[in-house]
C-alpha cells in the first residue's frame, strides 16, 4: 500500500479508511475483504465531488480510524448500524455518520475498481456487468 496516494487524504488516513473497509467488508471464502480489491486506490474519484469541509470532516475520521484498535472501529460501525437504538437527538446524527461510512466504503467496494496489483472485483464475482445500447429508431 505504500504506493498508494491521494490528493484528498494522508498515508495514514487511507490506512485508517482500509482499516474500517476491511471491519466492514471482512470478505469470506467467496468474496475479498476491502483491502484485497484494491478500490482504495480510487478513493479520490470517489470523493471528487464532495464539498471540501466534509473531505476535511472525513479525514479528521479516518485518522481517527487510523490511531483506532479494530475491537473500537467495529464499536463506532455498530453504534452507526444500530441508530434507532438510541434517542432521536443521538440517533440523528448516528444516521448520517452511517451514510457517509458506508457510501465511501461500499461504492469504492463495487465500484469494479481494483489497484494496480489487479485485486479482485466483487462484480466479476457476482458475474455484474453493466451495458448501455442506444435504440434503432
Amino acid at each position: 500500500m505504500s504506493s498508494l496516494t491521494s490528493t484528498f487524504f494522508s498515508y495514514r488516513q487511507l490506512l485508517g479508511l482500509q482499516k474500517l473497509g476491511d471491519v466492514m467488508i471482512p470478505g469470506d471464502r467467496e468474496f475479498p475483504a476491502f483491502s484485497e480489491t484494491g478500490c482504495l486506490a480510487y478513493v479520490d474519484t470517489a470523493m471528487g465531488s464532495a464539498h471540501p469541509d466534509d473531505i476535511r470532516d472525513f479525514g479528521y475520521l479516518l485518522w481517527f480510524f487510523y490511531l483506532a484498535p479494530t475491537p473500537l472501529i467495529r464499536s463506532v460501525v455498530w453504534l452507526a448500524d444500530n441508530a434507532e437504538s438510541f434517542p432521536n437527538a443521538i440517533a440523528g446524527l448516528l444516521r448520517k455518520l452511517n451514510i457517509g461510512l458506508k457510501g465511501v466504503v461500499v461504492s469504492l467496494y463495487y465500484s469494479g475498481k481494483t489497484g494496480l496489483s489487479g485485486g479482485t472485483s466483487p462484480l466479476d464475482i457476482i458475474e455484474f456487468s453493466l451495458t448501455c445500447e442506444r435504440r434503432e429508431g
